[in-house]
């Protein structure tokens, strides 16, 4: 059991040290009981292949996401100024006929 553990700063810390000991006792024996290994040529290029294949298709899904959750920003734009413009237009032969229907009435 790993006793040189640092006294706690901290009041209460003293217990979460000593939960804490175990677990560095753990990460010591695997440290002197496993060894790096260096994986083969073939596997590492399987790996790299697979990573980019996934990174590939993980953006294209974002793209496509992204995509549909857009509006169509310059049709809506397109359609209201289309709109205000016809009732611009509509606004103003209501008012030319008015005006000139009441030009006529005068002149009687």
């Amino acid at each position: 059991m790993n006793t040189n553990l640092p006294s706690p700063a901290i009041p209460g810390e003293s217990t979460r040290l000593e939960n804490v000991a175990p677990l560095q006792d753990v990460a010591e024996h695997l440290k002197r009981t496993l060894r790096p290994v260096t994986p083969a040529s073939e596997y590492r290029a399987r790996l790299g292949a697979g990573l980019r294949m996934a990174a590939h298709h993980h953006h294209a899904q974002r793209l496509l996401i992204r995509t549909r959750a857009q509006p169509h920003w310059g049709w809506l734009v397109g359609a209201a100024a289309v709109g205000s413009a016809a009732g611009l237009a509509a606004i103003l032969l209501r008012s030319r006929q008015t005006h000139h229907a009441a030009a006529r009435q005068v002149t009687q």
